[in-house]
C-alpha cells in the first residue's frame, strides 16, 4: 500500500482525482489487508485457542486474536484460521450462542452472544456465491463398483457437466412398475430425473443428486505468499494461475485444443485431454527459447532439438532453469538444485558425500518449506523416468521409487493433478509397460495424499532401505480388548481411519456411522499415557515418532462411543466388546451397590450374569466358590455368603450349558446393556475444584454427560448433560502435583465456569474428545503424542 501511495504520489494532503487511482487503493486493501473489508464478531472457542474475535467477509470466516505489539499501544488483530466459502458446507446453531461450521473434512465450534447475527450473514454470503455455481459438494461417500459412476468422498467438491444426450436414434428409459418410463419425460417433471453428471480430478461420470448440495466455486488461487516475496510474485511463480484455474474448472464439452503458434501451422493436432504433455504445452517455458536470456532460438537445429517432447523426456544434463515458468530467480535456482538431486537419487549424478537419505530428506523439506515447488519437482521425476536412457540400470526403477516416495508425502496442485493422475493411470493399466504396480502405488498414494494431507515424519533409514528393495509395507500389531491381537499390513500411506475401516471390516460393520465409535490409542509409559490418534494421523509416522520416545510402545483398538446397537452375530465383535466391558462390570461400576440386602431380581441378575461368564471359558463344569467371587462385582459378592452364590448360579447352569461361548458372551452384552451406565467410559478423580462434586469420586462419560459417582456405592451423585459442556482443557503434572488434571468449562457464554478435576492418570481425554468436546493444547504443559495431522497442534489427553 506504501509503494501504491509513493508510486501514484498521495498523502493525507492530496486528494484522489483519478477512478482508476481510488479503485486501486480500495483493491489493494482488500487484497493485502486480512481484516479490513470484515465485520468484527466477539467469539470464543476452545479453551486454549485463543480465539477472541470472529471475521466475516466477502471471501470467508477469520479466527483472530488481538496480540501486543511494541510499535502499537493497542495490539493488533493476528489472524489464527481462516476458511473461505467454498470450505464452509453449512452452518448450524445447537443452542442460542453457539456456532457450528460443517466444513469439508473438520467442524469448528465457536461461541458468541452474537451468532444469530453471524449465523444469517455467513448463510447470506454462502447462497450469493451459490447462485449460478456448477459446483456441488458431497455430503456422504459414493464409492460404485461400475467405472461409468463418479466416485468420491465426502467433502470433494464436483464440477457439474451438461449430461450427455442420448445416441440418435435411441431413447433412454427404465421399467417401473412394470411399465417402461421414458427419462426425456421424466427431464420434465425433475432436474436430470435424480442423477447428476459431473467430473473431479480429471474423471467424469454420473452419480445421485441426493448425495450432494450446492456449493460456491472453489477458489484454485489461495496461495501463501513466500517469505520476502510479494503476493503477486508468488502467484506469479504458482502454477495455479487463472488461466489454469479456468481449465480445470471448464466445461469438458470437446477435446481441448493445442494453442498455435507463428512456428505452428494453423493444422496443428488437438492434445488428447489431460496429458502431461498437454500441460507442459501450457505452463512449461517456451522450447524454443535459449535459458536464462529468454531469446528464441532461430536456427532450425535448434529448434528441432528442443521440443515439448523433449522437456518431458529423460535427459543426462542437469537443468539450467525449471520446466515450469517461474519468474522468480531464486525459485529457478531452487528447480535446478532438486533436479540435480533428482538425478543424485537416480543415481545419474555423483553423491559428493551424502547417502541416499539425505537427498530424499532434503527434497522432501524442499517442497515441504516452498509449496508452490512441488509441481516443479513432480514434473522433474515424471521427464526422468519417461524414455529413461540411463547408462544406470537401475535408474527408472529409482526414478519410480522416488515418485512413489513424493507422493505420499506432497501434494501436486489441482492444476496439475489431473494430468499426473492420467500419466499414472496409463501406465498402471496399457499392457505391455514396466512399472504398472508401482505406477498404481503412486496413483494410490496421491489420491491419500490429497485426502489426508500427507506425510509428517521423514523416513528412516530403515525405511529407505526397504522401499528401494520394493517393500513397501510392514506388519503391525494393534491390541484388541482382552488381549486379542491383530497383525495388519500397514502401507506407506496406511492412516488411523484405514486400520479402523479394517478391524470394523473383519467385525461385520460397514457403515461410516459405526468407523465413527472406534479410535486407536498409542500406549506409552508402560499403559500410564494414553492418548487418540486422528483419523487423518499415518500410522507409520506414529510408529517412528513413538520408537524414538518409548520402544515399548503400544497401539490400541478400542469403542468409545456407544450410539450405534449392538450387535451379536459376529463371533470377533461379540468377543472384543465382552472383553471391554467385563473389566468395568467387575468393578461394579455399570450400577450402583445397594444400602441393604440386594433384591432377589438383583441376585439372580448378577447370578446369571457370572453363570454367562463361566460358560464363556468353554467350562461345562459347575463352578467353585472361589471361581464363582471372580465373576461378581466384590461389593455385591460381599452382602452375601460364598455357597448362596454358588447356589444361585448353579440354578443358571442348564440353560448356559446349551449355549456355546459367543452365544454366552452375547447374551452377557445384552444383559449388560441394560444397566445404566453401560456404554460409559470411567475415571477415578482425586480432587474437584467445586464442592458440590465430593471427591474422590468416579466420573463415568457417556452420551449423557459427565456423571459423577460415589466410590463406594457407585451411585449418581452429580451430573452435567452434554450440552452444558463448552470446552476441554488437559494438562499434564506440575511440579506441584503429581495428578494430571482436566479443565472444563461449563455453562455458556454469559455464564461460564470451570471444573478442574485432577485424575489419576492422563487418560480422561481419550473419552472427552471422542463425545463432540472439543480439546485444545495447554500451553507447554500439554501432552504431546505421535499421530498428529498435517496441520493439527500436537496434543494428547
Amino acid at each position: 500500500m506504501k509503494a501504491l501511495f509513493a508510486q501514484n504520489q498521495l498523502d493525507t494532503q492530496r486528494p484522489l482525482v483519478t477512478e482508476s487511482v481510488k479503485r486501486a487503493v480500495v483493491s489493494a486493501a482488500r487484497d493485502t489487508w486480512e481484516v479490513y473489508f470484515s465485520r468484527l464478531f466477539p467469539a470464543t472457542g476452545s479453551v486454549g485457542t485463543g480465539v477472541q474475535l470472529l471475521a466475516v467477509s466477502h471471501v470467508g470466516i477469520k479466527l483472530l486474536r488481538m496480540v501486543k505489539s511494541g510499535q502499537e499501544a493497542g495490539g493488533q488483530l493476528r489472524v489464527l484460521r481462516a476458511y473461505s466459502f467454498a470450505d464452509i458446507l453449512f452452518v448450524t446453531m445447537p443452542s442460542q450462542n453457539m456456532l457450528e461450521f460443517n466444513l469439508a473434512s473438520e467442524k469448528v465450534i465457536l461461541f458468541s452472544a452474537r451468532a444469530h447475527q453471524v449465523k444469517t450473514l455467513v448463510d447470506d454470503f454462502i447462497l450469493e456465491l451459490k447462485k449460478d455455481s456448477d459446483y456441488v459438494v458431497a455430503v456422504r461417500n459414493f464409492l460404485p463398483e461400475d467405472p461409468a459412476l463418479l466416485a468420491f468422498h465426502k467433502g470433494d467438491i464436483i464440477h457439474l457437466q451438461p449430461l450427455e444426450p442420448p445416441r440418435v436414434g435411441y431413447s433412454a428409459g427404465c421399467v417401473v412398475r412394470k411399465k417402461v418410463v421414458y427419462l426425456e419425460e421424466l427431464r420434465r417433471r425433475g432436474p436430470d430425473f435424480g442423477w447428476r453428471f459431473g467430473t473431479i480430478h480429471g474423471r467424469v461420470g454420473h452419480f445421485p443428486s441426493e448425495l450432494v448440495q450446492p456449493a460456491a466455486a472453489p477458489d484454485f488461487l489461495q496461495l501463501p505468499a513466500e517469505p520476502g516475496r510479494g503476493r503477486a510474485a508468488a502467484v506469479a511463480a504458482a502454477v495455479a494461475s487463472a488461466a489454469a484455474a479456468q481449465e480445470v474448472g471448464r466445461r469438458r464439452e470437446g477435446p481441448p485444443v493445442r494453442a498455435r503458434s507463428a512456428d505452428h501451422g494453423e493444422d496443428a493436432l488437438a492434445l488428447p485431454p489431460y496429458t502431461m504433455l498437454e500441460f507442459a504445452q501450457k505452463y512449461f517455458r517456451d522450447p524454443q527459447r535459449r535459458p536464462q536470456d529468454g531469446l528464441r532460438l532461430k536456427s532450425k537445429e535448434a529448434r528441432e532439438s528442443r521440443t515439448l517432447e523433449d522437456m518431458l523426456c529423460f535427459t543426462k544434463t542437469p537443468l539450467q532453469e525449471s520446466l515450469i515458468e517461474l519468474s522468480d530467480n531464486s525459485l529457478n535456482k531452487m528447480a535446478t538444485d532438486m533436479f540435480l538431486a533428482v538425478m543424485r537419487f537416480m543415481g545419474d549424478a555423483p553423491l559428493k558425500g551424502q547417502s541416499d537419505l539425505d537427498v530424499l530428506c532434503n527434497l522432501l523439506k524442499l517442497c515441504g518449506d516452498h509449496e508452490v515447488m512441488r509441481d516443479e519437482c513432480y514434473c522433474q521425476v515424471v521427464k526422468q523416468i519417461t524414455d529413461n536412457t540411463s547408462s544406470k540400470q537401475d535408474s527408472c526403477q529409482r526414478g519410480w521409487r522416488l515418485l512413489y516416495i513424493v507422493t505420499a508425502y506432497h501434494s501436486c496442485s489441482e492444476v496439475l493433478h489431473p494430468h499426473l493422475t492420467r500419466f499414472l493411470h496409463d501406465v498402471s493399466r496399457t499392457p505391455g509397460l514396466p512399472f504398472q504396480g508401482i505406477a498404481k502405488a503412486c496413483e494410490q498414494n496421491l489420491q491419500k495424499t490429497l485426502r489426508f494431507g500427507g506425510r509428517l515424519e521423514l523416513p528412516s533409514s530403515i525405511e529407505l532401505r526397504a522401499m528401494l528393495a520394493g517393500r513397501s509395507s510392514k506388519r503391525q500389531l494393534f491390541l484388541l480388548p482382552g488381549g486379542l491381537e491383530r497383525h495388519l499390513k500397514i502401507k506407506t500411506c496406511t492412516v488411523a481411519l484405514d486400520v479402523v475401516e479394517e478391524i470394523c471390516a473383519e467385525m461385520a460393520l460397514t457403515r461410516p456411522e459405526a468407523f465413527s465409535e472406534y479410535v486407536i490409542f498409542v500406549v506409552t509409559n508402560h499403559g500410564q499415557h494414553v492418548c487418540p490418534l486422528s483419523r487423518r494421523a499415518y500410522i507409520l509416522d506414529v510408529a517412528s515418532e513413538m520408537e524414538q520416545v518409548d520402544g515399548g510402545y503400544m497401539l490400541w483398538f478400542r469403542r468409545v462411543l456407544w450410539d450405534q446397537p449392538l450387535k451379536f452375530e459376529n463371533e470377533l465383535y461379540v468377543t472384543m466388546h465382552y472383553n471391554q466391558v467385563l473389566p468395568d462390570y467387575l468393578k461394579g461400576l455399570f450400577s450402583s451397590v445397594p444400602a441393604s440386602q440386594p433384591s432377589e431380581q438383583l441376585l439372580q441378575q448378577v447370578s446369571k450374569l457370572a453363570s454367562l461368564q463361566h460358560r464363556a471359558k468353554d467350562h461345562f463344569y459347575l463352578p467353585s466358590v472361589r471361581e464363582v467371587q471372580e465373576y461378581i462385582p466384590a461389593q455385591l459378592y460381599r452382602t452375601t455368603v460364598g455357597s448362596t452364590w454358588l447356589n444361585l448360579v448353579s440354578q443358571h447352569r442348564q440353560q448356559t450349558q446349551a449355549l456355546s461361548p459367543h452365544q454366552a458372551r452375547a447374551q452377557f452384552l445384552g444383559l449388560l446393556s441394560a444397566l445404566p451406565m453401560f456404554g460409559s467410559s470411567f475415571f477415578f478423580i482425586q480432587s474437584c475444584s467445586n464442592i458440590a462434586v465430593p471427591a474422590p469420586c468416579i466420573l463415568a462419560v457417556n452420551h449423557n454427560g459427565l456423571n459423577f459417582l460415589s466410590t463406594e456405592t457407585h451411585e449418581l451423585m452429580v451430573k452435567f448433560p452434554l450440552k452444558e459442556i463448552q470446552s476441554t482443557r488437559t494438562q499434564r503434572p506440575t511440579a506441584n502435583s503429581s495428578y494430571p488434571y482436566v479443565e472444563i468449562a461449563l455453562g455458556d457464554v454469559a455464564a461460564q465456569h470451570t471444573l478442574q478435576l485432577q485424575l489419576e492418570q492422563v487418560r480422561a481425554g481419550q473419552v472427552l474428545g471422542g463425545h463432540g468436546l472439543s480439546l485444545s493444547p495447554a500451553g507447554t504443559g500439554t501432552v504431546s503424542c505421535g499421530g498428529r495431522a498435517r496441520g493439527e497442534p500436537a496434543q494428547c489427553p
